[in-house]
């Protein structure tokens, strides 16, 4: 085993969403996951085959590209802490490319808290998704901040859902279940009887004396873009208070097949929304979402609108892509892998890749 762990070659990643782009699939080989359900997530044998797929392409090769936020526990996490016991030389040069680690309390926190702090000495590079992360993140988990870099995210479509037509539907939609916080536009809603409004989550489930023009349910994988591509506006209501970024997917998503986006201000949200330029950000309120709903549809700011929204597909086609955001990972595996620090000049640098986001 030690002989083939001396002959690693190439780089491995759980990122397969990304080797449709050439140049991340000439660099990176996929590494072999347990079939993900949106609808389910992993169970407790899908976690651990994941675990063992990572710990087995440790073996394999010298660099691994891994997602942060995959599973319930965190299968990637806890193979790379077990790694980290290992001799340097024994271990692949490790980036890790997601969401920040949202910090848990009591008892929990302790055994996150040592988890991260092994891990850490095995993972040479965080590609974060927002600016917010890239600068909570090292003073919450005590890493250090030169290992810390922000990757702006991609829109997620297919070219094929993308050439589909798009509509400029009846009602308003709002969809995921990660770190949202649905309450307030339920709210909103109920204020607003004149308009229907579709919720893709199930964070609404159970939620008492719903509004009679809402709709909500946990929406297939397959179904939510198309609810996506219908609906007259999209709203993204995020949870507060949070210490990572969340709902880039959706938003960007939306933006790319030209819907008007409107974003509470939340972690990570001005790195890609613009208030007024691509989109619409308010406080999270149910009386901000009111305000910016009435103003979406007042006939008055339609060339208003309008505007916003080719400004907002021009921003998420040719600022974030999936071409884009794969080169930057390449970049950041290069230096790795050859020891640099990525700051200053690294193309993956915040002050030079999203520059005018504030």
């Amino acid at each position: 085993m030690l002989t083939h762990i001396t002959r690693r070659t190439g780089c491995g990643t759980s990122l397969d969403y990304l080797l449709g782009i050439p140049e991340f699939a000439a660099m990176f080989s996929n590494i072999a996951m347990p079939i993900w359900r949106y609808e389910t997530g992993y169970n407790l044998r899908g976690e651990l085959a994941l675990l063992w797929g990572v710990l087995q392409a440790a073996t394999r090769y010298k660099g691994l590209l891994l997602f942060t936020g995959r599973g319930r526990f965190k299968p990637e996490v806890l193979a790379v802490f077990l790694l980290s016991f290992l001799p340097c030389r024994w271990r692949p040069t490790i980036v890790f490319c997601g969401e920040a680690w949202e910090p848990n309390s009591g008892w929990r926190a302790v055994v996150d808290r040592m988890i991260v702090r092994f891990a850490d000495r095995a993972i040479s590079r965080y590609a974060l998704l927002s600016s917010d992360e890239q600068r909570l993140f090292p003073i919450i988990w005590g890493i250090d901040p030169n290992k810390v870099r922000f990757v702006p995210y991609m829109y997620t479509l297919t070219e094929e859902e993308r050439a589909k037509p798009v509509e400029r539907g009846t009602y308003i939609f709002a969809g995921g279940n990660s770190f949202r916080d649905y309450g307030p536009l339920v709210e909103a809603a109920r204020a607003l009887p004149e308009y229907q409004f579709v919720c893709a989550t199930r964070k609404l489930d159970g939620y008492p004396n719903l509004p009679s023009n809402v709709r909500a349910g946990q929406a297939p994988s397959n179904v939510f873009p198309e609810l996506l591509r219908s609906a007259s506006v999209v709203v993204v209501p995020l949870r507060m208070g949070t210490k990572r970024a969340s709902g880039q997917q959706t938003y960007l998503n939306a933006m790319a097949l030209g819907k008007l986006v409107i974003v509470n201000d939340a972690p990570g949200v001005r790195d890609y929304v613009r208030h007024r330029e691509n989109g619409l950000i308010v406080t999270g309120s149910p009386d901000s979402y009111v305000e910016a709903l009435r103003w979406a549809f007042d006939p008055a700011n339609a060339l208003e609108v309008e505007r916003i929204i080719a400004q907002a597909r021009d921003d998420a086609l040719q600022r974030f892509n999936p071409t884009q955001h794969a080169l930057m990972l390449v970049a950041m595996m290069q230096d790795a892998l050859a020891g640099e620090t990525p700051y200053p000049s690294s193309p993956y640098r915040v002050n030079e890749v999203n520059s005018d986001a504030s």
